[in-house]
């Protein structure tokens, strides 16, 4: 369940159901809060785009196994 998400200096793939928050005060950019770090991961995406993404993750059905 890994979200590509475009980071400031490539791709980043986030685990969708370890978000904890994402936050922004520039509309092209966001930072997202993620369990078990003590930093945040700089996006270079607007959060609306970040927060579907990680929604519709986490609404999908699971993979078998």
């Amino acid at each position: 369940m890994f979200v590509e998400l475009k980071a400031l200096g490539g791709v980043n793939f986030v685990r969708a159901d370890f978000v904890i928050a994402v936050t922004s005060n520039d509309p092209a950019k966001c930072y997202v809060f993620v369990q078990g770090s003590a930093n945040s991961i700089p996006i270079s995406e607007p959060v609306k785009t970040v927060v579907e993404k990680l929604e519709a993750a986490l609404k999908a059905p699971a993979a078998p196994a």
